[in-house]
């Protein structure tokens, strides 16, 4: 029986790079980790329609200063070319908020890859 599932590669895009704390690229991993069953679940759907959709998504946005909430979220690369998928994504992530927020916003960049497990 084939399991349904994502493989995500969540990782902070370039954060070596970005000048965010180790703290908050723990806090951003952290909150990405907490949607990963609601974006799981919209690769599911779409692996109805689909079923040997695979391909990246890298996503784009803020975290507001002082509320840490994830704002202004776009999809920067889209593999699948998947519409509801991408908006399924963006929703889920838009509905995140950092543990501490920052003091200043931030810009995050994240990559996630999409591969059905069997």
């Amino acid at each position: 029986m084939r399991t349904l599932g994502l493989l995500a590669l969540v990782g902070l895009a370039g954060c070596s790079k970005s000048g965010f704390g180790e703290n908050v690229q723990k806090d951003v991993i952290a909150r990405m980790e907490s949607a990963r069953p609601s974006i799981t679940g919209c690769y599911a759907e779409a692996l109805k329609i689909d079923r040997k959709l695979r391909g990246m998504i890298v996503l784009k946005f803020e975290a507001a200063a002082s509320t840490g909430a994830f704002t202004g979220v776009q999809v920067l690369r889209d593999d699948m070319g998947d519409p509801p998928l991408q908006k399924c994504v963006v929703d889920a992530v838009g509905s995140l908020k950092l543990a501490t927020p920052q003091k200043s916003k931030l810009s995050i960049t994240y990559p996630l890859d999409f591969a059905p497990v069997k």
